[in-house]
């Protein structure tokens, strides 16, 4: 657990190590405390000069204050560019991880673990490592100070701090275990909720406003039977250490004024012994809780580390430096195999090529593997055979970048993103000209729409585009893939949400838009299938069919039923 807590101060250990100086010298100087009250008491029981050794004493208490306030301002910024790094660093490496990582994790969970947890671990890593540190050596200079002064004391004293230790570190694992279980809850108490509210509209249309409620309520419960546990097991450390000091401080108040009756130990030795049984209930009472703290953090640390071992994509630009071939296809895929569990493939050899300045129609019916296509196609998963093309050059020619750069998207449930309308239009495209983006609101018939808004291009959307209807999110974001001027245009079902006048603006529009780029259409409407340049259609994972329109109509059994003729 240590070493996995130190991993995740790297970059900030020069600064904990600054501020852990800085405390270990206010703690020094604390030290000396006693020894100049003792220097003072002594003084006046012997009638000499009390000056100096007050100036020292008051000296050591300014000094102190001046250096614990630098040291507190030096931790507290440290911790604060701890959370910042490691939330700009999970934020960074969970953009970028593989797509089939997401396909078994909760976005929920995720976002917990950015949050709860990294706040969870600032406490461990920054003021509690250097509390502990700090407050280990303020209790072992006390020690050896109370040593030094009479060692047949202090040995008593030690056995009493040890079988303190002891029981808090039994303690200490299980609240470990507890917080695990807590920081676990958490989680999914964040991964519910976002389920619920990603479909609160999916939500009450059901009536489901309580069963949601039930089972976020057994979630939070069982955090809460955790954190009991946990509470009450912290709740044991502070008294049990306060039990220790208050026994050491009764055995050098009593044996101590028997040894000073003895002539064993002066009168200022046993004031100075005073003092730092007294000074040693912070250090050791903070010692304790602070170990129970890094305990605590275990679960976030696991939790945090979890996040960062998920593999991302390889996004590094390849060293081939062959140019694209001039008069291959857009796309070309060969012999194309993919399954998202090993023992259940959904593409069984697929192989289709769309021409450039051509629209092809890829049609089939649920499960055939035309949106996994899609997928394979934006690499976002690694097919397990076989090679896609874009303009002659395999995956493998292209980083990730440039090849996702050649490729405009339209997703069949259309996102929006929260923000205003130029936000999400310009999305791939942020610097393109007001001229070209009217252009495409044209194309896509949405400049009526924009002009009758209040604020035009800088209404907001609202939550997933609350405030926009189906067909309205559907061709900002058509226009959104036509803006960034793609090679290839990937429609998922384009008129799925259109009414009949947009649709048949659309198709025409489709037309228009090969001029620009080749385009593949997962299709069953009618008006988009006759449009088609070639229509390729999938059955059980492989093409079954492929030709214009009427000869696939022809020649193929089964696609009068799939295109819906």
């Amino acid at each position: 657990m240590l070493s996995r807590l130190w991993t995740l101060t790297r970059g900030h250990r020069r600064a904990l190590g600054a501020a852990l100086l800085l405390t270990l010298t206010a703690a020094a100087v604390g030290i000396g405390q006693p020894l100049a009250a003792k220097a003072v008491v002594e003084a006046l029981t012997a009638h000499r000069p009390l000056l100096l050794p007050v100036t020292v004493l008051v000296v050591l208490l300014l000094a102190q204050a001046l250096i614990g306030a630098v040291a507190v301002f030096l931790l507290e910024r440290t911790g604060e560019r701890f959370v910042l790094g490691m939330r700009t660093g999970l934020t960074s490496h969970l953009l970028r991880v593989r797509m089939a990582a997401f396909d078994r994790l909760r976005v929920g969970d995720l976002m917990a673990r950015a949050s709860t947890d990294v706040a969870v671990l600032r406490e461990a890593l920054t003021h509690v490592s250097v509390q502990i540190a700090t407050n280990l050596c303020v209790a072992l200079g006390s020690v050896a100070a109370m040593f030094v002064l009479d060692p047949v004391l202090m040995l008593l004293i030690l056995g009493v701090l040890l079988a303190c230790g002891l029981v808090i570190h039994r303690l200490s694992a299980e609240i470990g275990r507890s917080s695990t279980q807590v920081q676990t809850a958490v989680g999914a108490i964040s991964a519910g909720l976002e389920r619920a509210l990603s479909a609160l509209r999916t939500v009450r249309a059901n009536r489901a406003e309580q069963r949601e409620a039930d089972r976020l309520d057994a979630l939070a419960r069982t955090a809460y039977d955790a954190a009991l546990r946990g509470a009450r097991l912290t709740a044991v450390i502070a008294p049990t250490a306060q039990l220790a000091i208050n026994a050491a401080f009764v055995l050098v108040l009593l044996l101590g004024a028997a040894r000073v009756d003895q002539g064993a130990l002066s009168l200022g030795a046993l004031v100075a012994m005073l003092l730092y049984a007294t000074q040693l209930t912070g250090p050791v009472t903070e010692l304790m809780e602070g170990v129970a703290s890094v305990h605590r953090a275990k679960g976030a640390a696991e939790r945090v580390q979890e996040v960062h071992e998920l593999p991302t994509e390889d996004t590094t630009a390849p060293r081939s430096t062959s140019q694209p071939v001039h008069d291959a296809p857009s796309l070309e895929i060969s012999d194309l195999r993919f399954g998202y569990d090993p023992d259940a493939p959904v593409l069984r050899g697929l192989s289709l090529t769309v021409p450039r300045n051509a629209l092809v129609a890829l049609v089939g019916p649920s499960g055939a593997g035309k949106s996994t296509t899609f997928a394979l196609i934006n690499r976002f998963y690694d097919p397990w055979s076989g090679t896609i093309r874009l303009d002659g050059r395999p995956a493998d020619e292209l980083g990730l970048h440039e090849w996702r750069s050649r490729i405009g998207w339209v997703e069949q449930d259309c996102p929006v993103l929260h923000g205003t309308l130029r936000d999400n239009l310009c999305y791939a495209a942020p610097d393109v000209t007001d001229d070209r983006l009217w252009e495409v609101l044209d194309l896509v018939n949405l400049t009526d729409k924009v002009n009758s808004l209040p604020a035009g291009l800088d209404t907001e959307v609202g939550e997933r585009g609350a405030r926009l209807s189906g067909g309205e999110r559907q061709r900002i974001a058509i226009a959104r893939a036509v803006l960034a001027r793609p090679a290839l245009l990937l429609l998922d079902e384009p008129t799925a949400h259109l009414d009949p006048a947009n649709e048949a603006a659309l198709t025409v529009n489709l037309h228009d838009l090969r001029k620009e780029c080749a385009i593949l259409v997962i299709a069953h409407r009618t008006s988009t299938i006759e449009s088609a340049d070639t229509i390729v259609t999938l059955t059980n994972g492989t093409t079954s069919a492929t030709g214009p329109h009427a000869d696939v109509l022809r020649t193929h059994p089964g696609f009068q039923h799939l295109s819906g003729q």
